[in-house]
Formats: structure tokens, C-alpha cells, sequence
């Protein structure tokens, strides 16, 4: 089997696990467990009444991942419980009030701004899936303008890919809609993935994950941050409020991994999958997936897959298997 095909082989699953950002131990983690909870089956009856205002990003002329914020290759789904949030869009922002949502389709490099509306905090749901796992996770405001996980659950878990079928074709309006029935088939999509997500957070888990609390906001700074040239461990640290040693430490005590090692391998995972997926520019990807030349990226794809990106690129792209 070529190295092309071993890369898009599907993973084994674990078995499904919840991992809080507040750790499972913590007395206020019922709470926002029930919060979560009580927030979809709002946003599930605003879906199923036809009240549910589902917001999309303005077009844009092209793809690029040059500018503030951070893309994704998956979809998001964002629902605002209280305050907004405006996403700014390398053309453009929307502004998302309580009550609404908004549907972030893949690779779209955005931004986030925060804030509350008058007594009422800030506070959002993000959902995002892929072809693995879940992940659900409460936001707040954790300085001025900057929105920051919560409480945070990711379910790994076959359905997960369905949720993110779901959300991608709920993100993709048709060239043409001469009846209007777009919005219509919008919110049924919207409305089938938060089922599916309702009744994947209410089903019996086999195991809770005992790593440490920190570990869970760690995966989402890094989800978000992948794309950043200046990502070290340092900065993850301080954001975090502990030292990089004490970091790194940590990371390899609960995971048996080094945390640079992982963040270098997710890096090259992106790049992998862009170039299979996206004609743009090798220098291109190389940024979006956070490496500050070319020329290392190379280097160190080559090292990782056996292949040159134009290679790696030419033999997915044909199918090779």
C-alpha cells in the first residue's frame, strides 16, 4: 500500500470519551453539562418551528490563508446564547446575535469578536465534526474581545462524520434556488446534525477520560492556533497560565508523547490533506499550516510521508491506491 493511501486509510476508533475543560471533577461541571444540554434543545426547537436564523459568512472572491484569525478544514457550527459574536472575513463580517446561528464553511480564515449585551454575558456552542470525533464546547469571554473554551465534550465516534456531512452541505448554497427553498433545506440540515449531536451527547459512554483538565483546553488552542507561524509552546503556556516547562511536562506524563512532536504531526496532517483536496500554491498551504518557510515545510513533509508535496499531491489527486 502506498504512503498516499496509508494517510487516508479510516482510523480505528476508541471507544467514545468525554473530556471537559473544566475538569469532569469539578463541581461546576454538572452544570454546564445541563447548560450544554439546554442549549441545543433550544436551538433544536427554534430548528424544528422554522424560527431558527441561520447566518452564512458573505461570499468571497477566492481562498486564502493570509490575515488575522484561523481556518479549519472541517465546518462549524456556532449558536449564540447570549451577547454576539463578530466574525471577520478576509472580505467582509457578519455580526451573530442571540438566538441565531452561524454555519463557518471549511478553509475560510476568519475571526472572532466578542462581547456582552447589556447584563447578559457573553457565552456561544461551537459544534465541529469530522470524520472522527465530536466536539461540542462552551464559550466565554475570558478577556475583552476574545471568546475561550469553557466546558468543553468530544465524543470519537463513526456518527460523527454524518454531523459533518450534514453541516458541510448545510454550508454550500446552490448556484440556483428559483423556488427559495434554499433556507428551508438549510435548516433541515442544521436541524438533522443537532439531533444527531443531542442524541450522541445523551448516549451511555463507555469511559470518561481522566487526563488532566488543562489537556482539553490545549487541543482546542492548538485546533484554532495551527495555522500560526508564531505557535510555540511558550505561547500555548501562557495562555494557558503555567510555564512551558511545566507544559510539556504535563503533555508527555498523560499522553506518552512530546507536545511539539504532535503539533508538528497535526501540522503535516492539514498539509497532507490540503494538497489533496486544493490546487493552491505548495508556499500556500505551507503557511495555513503554520510553517514559516517552504522550504522547511518540505523538508519535513518529505520526512514524514517519503514523499515531496508535488509528489504526495500528484498521487492523491490520482487516486493512487
Amino acid at each position: 500500500m502506498s504512503k498516499v493511501a496509508k494517510f487516508f486509510e479510516t482510523p480505528t476508533l476508541p471507544d467514545c470519551s468525554c473530556v471537559a475543560a473544566i475538569s469532569p471533577d469539578d463541581p461546576s461541571a454538572p452544570a454546564h453539562a445541563r447548560q450544554m444540554r439546554v442549549v441545543l434543545g433550544d436551538f433544536i426547537a427554534r430548528a424544528a418551528q422554522g424560527s431558527l436564523r441561520v447566518l452564512s459568512p458573505p461570499a468571497q472572491s477566492g481562498w486564502t490563508t493570509r490575515g488575522a484569525g484561523h481556518l479549519h478544514l472541517n465546518p462549524e457550527l456556532f449558536l449564540q446564547v447570549q451577547g454576539h459574536t463578530t466574525f471577520r472575513f478576509p472580505e467582509g463580517e457578519v455580526t451573530l446575535r442571540a438566538g441565531e446561528a452561524l454555519l463557518m464553511p471549511p478553509k475560510l480564515l476568519h475571526d472572532e469578536w466578542v462581547a456582552g449585551d447589556g447584563a447578559q454575558a457573553f457565552s456561544n456552542l461551537v459544534i465541529y465534526a469530522d470524520h472522527q470525533a465530536l466536539s461540542c464546547h462552551l464559550a466565554h469571554e475570558d478577556r475583552p474581545g476574545h471568546p475561550a473554551n469553557l466546558y468543553l465534550e468530544v465524543y470519537p465516534h463513526v456518527e460523527a462524520a454524518r454531523i459533518e456531512g450534514w453541516l458541510g452541505d448545510a454550508s454550500k448554497p446552490p448556484a440556483h434556488d428559483a423556488q427559495d427553498l434554499w433556507g428551508l433545506q438549510q435548516r433541515a440540515l442544521v436541524l438533522a446534525a443537532l439531533t444527531a449531536v443531542a442524541r450522541l451527547l445523551d448516549a451511555p459512554q463507555k469511559s470518561v477520560a481522566s487526563e488532566p483538565a488543562m489537556l482539553g483546553q490545549l487541543r482546542v488552542l492548538v485546533q484554532n492556533r495551527l495555522g500560526e507561524v508564531d505557535l510555540t509552546v511558550a505561547s500555548l503556556a501562557e495562555e494557558l497560565g503555567c510555564t512551558a516547562d511545566y507544559l510539556s511536562h504535563l503533555y508527555s506524563r498523560s499522553t506518552g508523547e512530546h507536545l511539539w512532536q504532535v503539533v508538528l504531526r497535526q501540522r503535516l496532517a492539514r498539509a497532507a490533506r490540503l494538497l489533496a483536496e486544493d490546487g493552491s500554491a505548495i508556499k500556500e498551504i505551507a503557511w495555513c499550516c503554520g510553517f514559516a518557510s517552504a522550504s522547511y515545510f518540505i523538508r519535513s513533509f518529505k520526512q514524514q510521508f517519503g514523499l515531496t508535496p508535488k509528489v504526495f499531491r500528484a498521487q492523491a489527486q490520482a487516486g493512487v491506491s
